[in-house]
């Protein structure tokens, strides 16, 4: 039998094409209301997490003295079956085959469903009219970031159900974690407490502390990242129950503080108030020239784009479109206030941001500056203008929200962006930008 070393990093494949997860995460996001909500004080109560090992058939019947249990995967049946009824259930699994592991839903559990699950793991929830909480999987894949609403959280963890309970129990509150049938390893040629459709049937063995586990490349991998998970969520405990590679792991476990902390959950915010969003639209369908001065300065976007030798070019905060008119080639554009042009903005080699940020909210600035970090792959092109607008909102407000002068804007956009150059024309400002040093190196 192959033996594979413990501390080798595994490289652990999506199991199904990401174009089909994309396409679950929309329609669960579409037909799925309820969303996971933070608690943000820690909780007294300690929580069974149970994960569907082995082990499982020897201490199931502890679980018995916990108020609040966590399922997921097949524990969720199994337990249900041994007369316990789990207070949450947490699955991520894209696959149909997890519902014939989940079994009949119970009306007394909370469903904490990730976006990307199969929609007839929905359906099956759906039917039986229980309580669905929805909740994504943080992406650093700009598709993946960019289809996800505002205003709904991004889960953190490690690479399976089972390692997900320890992140999203932590952003329930809980710190004090009793851990069952988290194994690691296959026992009497078993890979989890009762049938899994799924099973893998080659064996590998390996070794930790001389004994030996019978394992699969994915368990290992798993069971080798069980204590970097913990280790980043500085503020819990964790008790491991049973026998198996990780639980004889936890036994030597001791928290390295040279590990950093991580954040368990984002938050995708919103960039303009509701309010905000409807008196744009409103301006953009009343006055014609509103929203028009990109084509003010399409030559210099065309100059700056052959130089840099890009292939994309994003307008952001577009408007009503004039760059994009008066360019010899097609590009992506954004605005929140502009119907059919509202969807996320995507990357591009070049951004160009038009009179948009004196128009930003102040409280929404560097929301919006954020999200600009994230689109801009080389270059951006700035105009902001710093003096009152000649136009006013219905209310009287004035267009400009944001007046300040050359070194107010050069402070804030330096947090965000290495700038290239400032010119200051009249009452606008030219800004160029590169992307931080530091996030080119992270790309």
């Amino acid at each position: 039998m192959e033996k594979l070393v413990l501390e080798e990093k595994r490289d652990l494949k999506y199991c199904i094409p990401l174009w089909i997860r994309d396409e679950q995460i929309r329609h669960s996001i579409n037909r799925i209301k309820g969303r996971i909500e933070p608690v943000w004080d820690k909780r007294d109560d300690k929580i069974a997490l149970v994960a569907f090992g082995p082990s499982l058939n020897d201490t199931w019947e502890q679980i018995k003295n916990f108020k609040y249990v966590m399922t997921c995967s097949g524990s969720h049946k199994f337990l249900i079956d041994h007369g316990i009824i789990p207070t949450h259930h947490l699955e991520v699994d894209p696959r149909v085959h997890k519902i014939e592991l989940l079994g009949v839903p119970n009306k007394e559990t909370e469903y904490l469903i990730a976006s990307a699950c199969h929609p007839e793991y929905f359906n099956w929830l759906l039917k039986h009219e229980v309580n669905i909480k929805l909740w994504h999987v943080f992406d650093t894949y700009d598709e993946g970031f960019r289809l996800l609403p505002r205003g709904d959280w991004c889960m953190t963890g490690g690479a399976s159900v089972g390692l997900r309970m320890f992140t999203i129990a932590r952003f329930l509150g809980f710190w004090d974690f009793h851990v069952f049938g988290m194994d690691g390893n296959k026992r009497d040629g078993n890979t989890h407490a009762s049938h899994h459709p799924n099973s893998i049937k080659k064996d590998f063995l390996t070794e930790y502390k001389g004994k030996e586990y019978i394992v699969t490349p994915s368990m290992l991998e798993v069971a080798r990242q069980t204590f970097t998970e913990l280790n980043q969520i500085r503020d819990i405990q964790a008790t491991f129950y049973g026998d198996g590679l990780v639980q004889d792991m936890a036994k030597d476990w001791i928290k390295n503080p040279e590990i950093n902390e991580v954040a368990i959950g984002v938050n995708k915010p919103f960039l303009i108030s509701d309010m905000h969003r409807e008196r744009n639209k409103k301006l953009h369908d009343t006055n014609l020239m509103y929203g028009v001065s990109a084509e003010r300065h399409f030559n210099d976007v065309l100059n700056l784009y052959n130089s840099i030798d890009a292939k994309s070019l994003l307008d952001y905060g577009c408007g009503k479109s004039y760059l994009a008119k008066n360019l010899p080639f097609p590009i992506w554009e954004y605005d929140p206030a502009i119907p059919g042009k509202d969807e996320e903005a995507r990357c591009a080699d070049m951004v160009t941001c038009i009179d948009v940020l004196e128009h930003i909210e102040p409280d929404y600035l560097f929301l919006v500056l954020n999200d600009l970090q994230r689109c801009i792959k080389k270059y951006g092109y700035f105009v902001i203008s710093t003096q009152p607008a000649i136009k006013a909102f219905e209310d009287g407000v004035n267009t400009h929200l944001i007046v300040e002068n050359k070194e107010w804007w050069e402070n804030v956009i330096k947090q965000f962006f290495e700038i290239e150059s400032i010119i200051e024309n009249k009452s606008n400002l030219i800004v160029i930008v590169n992307p931080l040093k530091e996030k080119q190196n992270d790309n």
